[in-house]
């Protein structure tokens, strides 16, 4: 089998790069307001309104920015990921069970697709996953079976 390579479909990038910038711009502009009141020595108000509003956002920004950069690999050997948690590498035969995950996401439903190892570990994949109207992946399910083939095949080798 050669190399298969799961990324985010192209709206499921776009939101979370909107998501991002917007995140960028509300730092920015707390940020000038901070700077705004320290310039005028209002630094009572200044550090703390920029902690909450003005470094959250830059934290969700660097996430989100990340976020869209993830992806699965599946070959002849194993699976590899590359997301916000680390890279894995995994070889088939160590792998106990590949699995459909649904859960609950802010705005509805998300499925991700869970890995449990040989060992009782287990892990998302960062990719494929799909929720709701606006991060679907209308391929997801396939996706889901192409890896589950792979995982049976690299196994009975």
């Amino acid at each position: 089998m050669s190399e298969t390579v799961f990324r985010y479909t192209g709206r499921q990038r776009l939101v979370m790069w909107g998501w991002a910038l917007l995140m960028a711009a509300w730092a920015g502009a707390v940020t000038v307001d901070a700077g705004r009141d320290l310039a005028e020595h209002r630094i009572g108000t200044a550090v703390p309104v920029w902690l909450v509003l003005g470094l959250a956002p830059t934290v969700l920004f660097v996430v989100l920015a990340g976020m869209s950069t993830g992806v699965t690999r599946i070959d002849a050997q194993g699976l590899r990921t590359r997301g916000m948690t680390g890279r894995r590498r995994v070889a088939w035969p160590d792998i106990e069970s590949v699995h459909e995950l649904p859960g609950r996401g802010r705005r509805g439903t998300i499925t991700q697709i869970g890995v449990t190892r040989t060992d009782g570990t287990s892990f998302l994949l960062p990719i494929p996953y799909t929720s709701g109207v606006v991060l679907e992946d209308p391929d997801f399910h396939d996706k889901l079976e192409l890896i589950r083939r792979e995982w049976r095949r690299g196994r009975s080798t």
